[in-house]
């Protein structure tokens, strides 16, 4: 597989050039203002893990001209357990939108500055599980750098479209390890929406692989999910929202049953 990265790299590069900066998952993405996350995985075994047992990605994104997006976002994960918790501060993501409001093909480009406490294992653990989309986000030791190309799409004379999304995402390490410099990822999905004047419901699915893996094949290097969301607005430029997924691989599935979110975006 390694002799792929080269050429995932590249795509990186020449992905952003091509709907703006957002969360896979938050509704109302084409809009400027504050993001608010929270998400909770439900576990398999919950022995020994409490309610606070979650994660929490603050954002804020602001078009700066027609094509241009820029993108910040804080990640945080929260181990609550019998014996004890964990807090770890995450990566905080700085990136850039290109593309118009309306258009159908557009990407994004961005990088994680490298915070991430590598004792605080535990927190990190479940965070990367309750989110697969942003797992380099609590990855300690390493410079995240991601690009992806969207789609986005109505279809004429109905409330019905359709997202997509495919892209690169490397994690270069800032410390020594022999020959291995950087993991590559391939991240995906495909999510239908109904969107009328103060609702947006979506449904669909999302998925991570991993490139630079050699041993073993694609059902043991990937985790896939479905999930569903649903945002309204209930005035004052807020939209709350509903986040529900599942995991879809038995490894997956192992971990955790569920994953419970809110979000709001609130425009300013």
């Amino acid at each position: 597989m390694k002799r792929f990265i080269p050429l995932v790299m590249l795509a990186a590069f020449l992905l952003p050039q091509t709907l703006p900066a957002q969360p896979i998952w938050v509704g109302a993405g084409e809009m400027d203002g504050l993001i608010l996350e929270w998400q909770k995985p439900f576990l398999d075994n919950s022995d020994g893990a409490g309610f606070f047992l979650s994660t929490l990605f603050l954002g804020y994104r602001q078009r700066t001209s027609e094509s241009l997006l820029i993108h910040i976002e804080m990640p945080m994960s929260n181990f609550d357990g019998d014996d004890g918790g964990e807090f770890l501060l995450g990566n905080p993501y700085i990136g850039l939108g290109f593309g118009s409001e309306d258009a159908i093909i557009t990407g994004d480009v961005g990088v994680r500055v490298p915070i991430a406490d590598e004792d605080k294992w535990v927190a990190r653990r479940w965070a990367n599980y309750g989110d697969i989309d942003r797992m380099d986000a609590f990855e300690p030791n390493a410079v995240p750098v991601s690009g992806l190309l969207r789609f986005r799409t109505m279809f004429p004379a109905t409330k019905l479209g359709l997202r997509a999304h495919f892209g690169p995402s490397a994690v270069v390490f800032t410390e020594d390890r022999g020959d291995d410099i950087m993991d590559v990822y391939l991240k995906y999905g495909l999510i239908g929406m109904y969107e009328d004047e103060g609702v947006l419901v979506q449904l669909g699915f999302s998925g991570l692989y991993d490139v630079s893996e050699d041993e073993g094949d694609f059902d043991s290097n990937s985790l896939h999910q479905i999930g569903m969301t649903v945002n309204a607005d209930v005035g004052a430029g807020i939209w709350p929202g509903l986040l529900l997924r599942f995991p879809l691989d038995e490894r997956y599935k192992n971990a955790i049953d569920l994953v419970l979110g809110i979000n709001f975006l609130i425009m300013i």
